[in-house]
């Protein structure tokens, strides 16, 4: 038997996968700079330095320049 968490989380999939791409990709673009916020207040940081040290520390995530 599932538990109220696995059935509230399969429900919030499928209401996530119902949406369009362009929603989906905003809707994670949202939820990613919401806890890049909640990582700056708690580190006492600014958002701009911990997107930065994300982008440093995920390269797939940049484009490389030098070849």
């Amino acid at each position: 038997m599932k538990s109220v968490m696995d059935i509230a989380k399969e429900e919030e999939r499928k209401e996530f996968l119902k949406r369009s791409p362009l929603d989906r990709m905003e809707t994670m673009h949202d939820y990613l700079f919401q806890i890049i916020a909640i990582k700056a207040r708690g580190e006492k940081l600014s958002e701009y330095e911990i997107y930065t040290r994300y982008l440093r520390d995920n390269p797939r995530h940049y484009e490389r320049t030098s070849r």
